[in-house]
């Protein structure tokens, strides 16, 4: 392998931080240890415990020799063993946190987003209360022991201390050092007082103007208007992508909406085109309507879309299907020229389908009714695991009924896509096969 460390991307933490970290090699050949940029961004922070760790290092993800054949083995420890394995070290008396090893998780499912896991040796003083740290976090799980086909294996290398690290795990925010909630939604704005997920039902009905009666669980408190509730660093834009809750007092959200909803190129599919005045009634009916959340979107800094994150089972679409108590969809626009493209589709599609499954833990599927017609937008569905369940005609459309599940999601890592290279140079495609 040529020159790795010009294939190491920067990582940054998300919204509020915003810090920006770098690898630079360590003393033993191919590791490298996580420090400090020196050229931080702007508008960045250091979060309020220490991340990084100079004394950590960790060599290169490798292949381990004599793992068990793809062609005859699939067992959990077969496929264990085929993962890559690295060496997480330590040399100063004072063991890592949790969070030093979520910061540098962060970077190898950056670099490797194409491994479902990674093998780790924790190698340092006090290596056991890390690894009994980390596995009570979900940060880590413990490696398979051997199973059939085969007992035992020919692989005189495993050691039971060894750890997996998961990548869907860690995107569902296994070990998130700021707080109960995943990494990429602790804007503080939006943390409620921790309580336990209780389930308390209730009825929704818009009669007598229309006859709608669902019974449904009663929904946690939005946002506040104006706070962020999402952020992630998009490595191949070295960007921001943010999500803020819509507030329509505030004029620069109240202008954007307006000026979209009235671009032709918007109102073709929106049908909201108007005065101002029909743009602010719509946004404050969505803030006071507890099962919608209007959200939106920008790229370091700068506005270019809106986002609605619904309750499948009060909106609409809960007519038209047998929906689960805590599915939720959404619906998307955008409306900053600049900011179009597939490139950048790639990053806030999946950032959108990322906060719904984050916000809440008991949402297991997420729903969407794109318009049958609008082959582009059901691609895009397909692509982050959207099955086709059926067709609705609904009054307005004759759309697809698409569906995803939180596991389907999670394991086809959906947030990285083919033309991002890793520390390993790899180009990663999504095929069919593998939706």
């Amino acid at each position: 392998m040529s020159s790795p460390q010009l294939q190491i991307p920067a990582v940054r933490l998300p919204h509020p931080y915003l810090t920006a970290y770098t690898l630079h090699p360590a003393a033993a050949p191919l590791s490298y240890r996580l420090v400090l940029s020196t050229s931080q961004p702007a508008d960045a922070t250091l979060p309020p415990q220490l991340l990084h760790n100079e004394s950590l290092s960790f060599t290169l993800p490798a292949t381990t020799q004599g793992a068990p054949s793809a062609d005859s083995d699939n067992t959990p420890y077969a496929r264990a063993r085929r993962s890559l394995h690295s060496i997480i070290f330590w040399t100063a008396e004072t063991t890592p946190t949790v969070g030093q090893l979520w910061l540098l998780t962060y970077v190898l499912f950056t670099s490797y987003h194409a491994q479902e896991t990674i093998r780790i040796t924790l190698s340092g003083p006090n290596s056991a209360s890390l690894r009994k740290a980390a596995l009570a976090a979900f940060l880590a799980l413990p490696h398979p022991f051997p199973t059939t086909p085969v007992i035992p294996y020919p692989d005189t290398s495993w050691s039971t201390d060894e750890l997996l690290l998961s990548r869907s795990t860690f995107w569902q925010g296994a070990g998130s050092p700021f707080g109960p909630r995943a990494a990429w939604v602790t804007d503080p704005s939006t943390l409620l007082p921790t309580a336990p997920q209780v389930v308390e039902y209730t009825f929704t009905t818009k009669f007598p103007s229309t006859r709608v009666y669902v019974r449904h669980p009663m929904r946690p408190c939005k946002p506040a208007p104006g706070s962020t509730v999402y952020s992630r660093w998009i490595p191949h834009l070295n960007e921001v992508f943010t999500m803020v809750a819509v507030d329509w007092r505030d004029a620069a959200h109240l202008d954007a909406f307006h000026t979209w909803q009235n671009d032709p190129h918007v109102s073709a599919g929106w049908n909201q085109s108007g005065p101002v005045e029909e743009h602010r009634k719509y946004l404050q009916d969505n803030e006071e309507d507890p099962h919608i959340l209007s959200v939106l979107g920008s790229f370091d800094g700068e506005l270019f879309g809106y986002f609605e994150v619904y309750w499948g089972a009060e909106d609409h679409l809960g007519a038209y299907y047998r929906f689960e108590d805590w599915d939720r969809g959404r619906h998307s626009l955008v409306g900053n020229r600049r900011l179009r493209g597939a490139h950048r589709v790639r990053a806030w599609w999946s950032g959108l389908m990322h906060y719904c499954f984050l916000d809440d833990s008991r949402t297991q599927r997420l729903v969407g009714e794109p318009r049958e017609s609008n082959s582009v937008v059901a691609q895009y569905d397909r692509d982050h695991g959207f099955w086709h369940e059926g067709t609705v005609d609904l009054p307005h459309k004759r759309a697809h009924l698409a569906i995803v599940t939180r596991e389907r999601f999670f394991k086809l890592a959906a947030l990285h896509w083919g033309d991002e290279s890793g520390i390993e140079g790899e180009r990663v495609k999504k095929v069919e096969a593998k939706l």
